[in-house]
């Protein structure tokens, strides 16, 4: 799993590299910056959730709130159709991703639950 990471800086210094969320790149096309470049230029760089206004590349970097981001419909990260894919700030993103994550940590507690208990 390979961690995706934003080049910012800070009031006075040198560049530095933040660590944003982990992104499993192999799950992912190699075109995907293209993919969701496209996207974002699509949808005019706007979250299509909530309407907040994002950062165009090349714009200097004020919050990370304003940081657009591609999500996937069905969370299938191999699945990169355009019909799958919307433009979200970071706030709808993971408002949006919060009740699958929520269901997998539910599962795994259960299956361990499952796993630990004596059947007979």
């Amino acid at each position: 799993m390979e961690w995706a990471s934003i080049p910012i800086r800070l009031k006075t210094g040198p560049l530095h590299w933040i660590v944003t969320m982990p992104m499993d790149r192999t799950k992912y096309p190699d075109n995907w910056d293209e993919i969701a470049a496209t996207i974002k230029d699509q949808a005019g760089w706007k979250c299509e959730q909530c309407g907040l206004q994002c950062r165009f590349p090349g714009d200097e970097f004020d919050t990370h709130k304003r940081t657009l981001t591609v999500a996937h419909i069905n969370h299938v990260e191999m699945d990169c159709r355009p019909e799958n894919l919307v433009a979200l700030c970071p706030r709808c993103h993971l408002a949006y991703d919060q009740t699958r994550k929520v269901m997998q940590r539910l599962a795994k507690k259960r299956i361990k639950s499952v796993a630990e208990s004596t059947l007979f």
